[in-house]
């Protein structure tokens, strides 16, 4: 007959668990392990073309948005400049230079946000930003107040921006017609501040980001 077995001995039994042990930490630290180089990783990427950072339905990054609308506000300051200049000089129109200085403000502005644009310094953005809230906060009020006329059938407000001495449908038409210019004009101020202020998330992001890395590789 095949004798019964014996028990294990209190050495083989602690020798036993104390392996099982040492095996669990190696994998918890295993896993902890690769938990640390999939977040390192992850860190390591920054995804430049999320939706976020994207303009006109997503076929526009807003940084190339933000340099087109600088470059096309830079050319038409420019010409309205040029235009104020020679037009000064005629003597019914004396006061055109005096809109040669919100001109320069407005260049001095293109010029932080360009250098922002290069140095991915979202801080110098806030120039141009705070000009397009000024600027379509403007155009809104006008807006507003063509309404108010035409809906008043008044030409008092009016008497600098339509011809109040063409007859009432004439006067209509043309009070019409400048509030649906300027109602386009809102739009593409809106759209512009909108791209503008995306491109400044990006370049907030970008810091951040580089921030975290630093912090990771430190670490």
């Amino acid at each position: 007959m095949d004798s019964p077995k014996s028990p294990r001995s209190p050495k083989v039994l602690s020798h036993h668990n104390s392996m099982k042990s040492l095996r669990s930490v190696r994998s918890q630290k295993s896993m902890r392990s690769l938990k640390s180089q999939k977040s390192t990783q992850s860190i390591r990427i920054f995804n430049h073309h999320h939706d976020s950072y994207q303009t006109c339905f997503g076929f526009m990054h807003v940084k190339i948005a933000t340099c087109s609308i600088g470059f096309f506000a830079l050319l038409g300051v420019c010409l309205s400049l040029v235009y104020c200049v020679f037009t000064s000089q005629e003597q019914r129109r004396p006061n055109m230079k005096l809109y040669a200085i919100p001109m320069i403000l407005v260049i001095i502005a293109l010029l932080y946000m360009f250098v922002g644009i290069l140095q991915q310094k979202a801080h110098l953005l806030f120039a141009f930003i705070a000009l397009q809230i000024s600027v379509t906060f403007g155009i809104a009020v006008l807006i507003v107040i063509i309404l108010i006329s035409v809906a008043c059938n008044t030409t008092f407000i009016l008497r600098f921006f339509v011809d109040t001495s063409l007859s009432q449908s004439e006067y209509t038409k043309t009070a019409l017609t400048a509030l649906v210019g300027l109602s386009f004009q809102l739009g593409i101020h809106i759209w512009a501040l909108r791209a503008v202020c995306g491109c400044y998330r990006y370049f907030t992001d970008i810091h951040k980001f580089e921030v975290r890395q630093a912090q990771a590789n430190y670490v």
